[in-house]
């Protein structure tokens, strides 16, 4: 029996000024019965948008991180099946498809599928897989572990494995995808260093060299041209950023806890003469 519109789906997403993307995205989503949308705070057109469609339910709420936002947008879905996307992401018609397939079936409890990238309408010919994700699951069985960056959804149920895919519109400029990496690479150097992880100066030193080989050769990013140069240089730079500060952080902390215990040595002996 194939179920009526709209789908009893609660989709959500966290956004930043997105203005662009929802405008393409929004039109979509009219067929999901809620869109919930928690904004960080845009200064573009991302409100407007936004409120320019009826199934969508608008909060704000200031930054707290990508897992403790994206569980904050999940606790406001009303629906027992949510679907969480990214602004510059896109449905297809076999994703659609499959995903009524799931919510009609009652058999599993979360849909894994790929992502198929884009840059500016055009897929890589690099030897990079798309990447399998979960995005479709019960509200109940899912949530995001505390993560600042590159969050992970964890599902406990049955998963539906399909290789339909999704689109992900990366139309950013190398500047852009420069400053995101350097952005990106600060939040995941603090996440490893709060799990105590800890990194050598000669990994530092080799990350970026061996990180651009890796993904110009290895990868096959030679094969897309000037674009796969660029791509690669951002992929070692990302890498290079991360260790780096990552380093930095552990040199600061010895450095500090050098500092107080010469501070404390500086006090005790200054009383003693007292």
């Amino acid at each position: 029996m194939e179920l009526a519109l709209p789908l009893p789906v609660s989709v959500y997403l966290i956004t930043l000024n997105e203005a662009s993307n929802l405008q393409r995205l929004l039109p979509q989503l009219a067929l999901f019965s809620e869109v919930v949308i928690v904004d960080s705070g845009s200064s573009d057109a991302t409100l407007e948008v936004a409120r320019g469609f009826a199934n969508v339910k608008l909060f704000h709420r200031d930054w707290s991180g990508f897992s403790d936002q994206k569980n904050h947008a999940l606790a406001l879905c009303s629906q027992e099946w949510v679907l969480n996307l990214d602004a510059d992401e896109e449905l297809t018609a076999e994703y659609l498809a499959q995903l009524r397939q799931v919510l009609e079936s009652g058999a599993y409890d979360a849909l894994r599928t790929r992502r198929k990238l884009l840059r500016w309408g055009r897929a890589s010919r690099s030897f990079y897989k798309d990447d399998r994700l979960i995005r479709f699951f019960r509200k109940q069985c899912g949530h995001y572990p505390a993560a600042r960056v590159h969050e992970q959804l964890v599902v406990q149920g049955r998963i539906a494995e399909a290789n339909v895919h999704f689109l992900h519109h990366e139309n950013l400029t190398f500047t852009q995808r420069i400053r995101k990496s350097n952005q990106y690479s600060e939040l995941k150097a603090q996440d490893k260093f709060a799990q105590g992880k800890r990194v050598g100066a000669l990994h530092v030193v080799l990350i970026f060299p061996l990180r651009l080989l890796q993904s110009y050769l290895g990868k096959g990013c030679f094969l897309d041209g000037v674009d796969g140069v660029l791509t690669s240089m951002n992929v070692a730079w990302y890498h290079f950023m991360q260790y780096a500060k990552l380093w930095e952080l552990a040199k600061l902390q010895r450095l500090q806890r050098e500092y107080a215990s010469g501070a404390a040595a500086d006090t005790a002996q200054s009383s003693s003469h007292h």
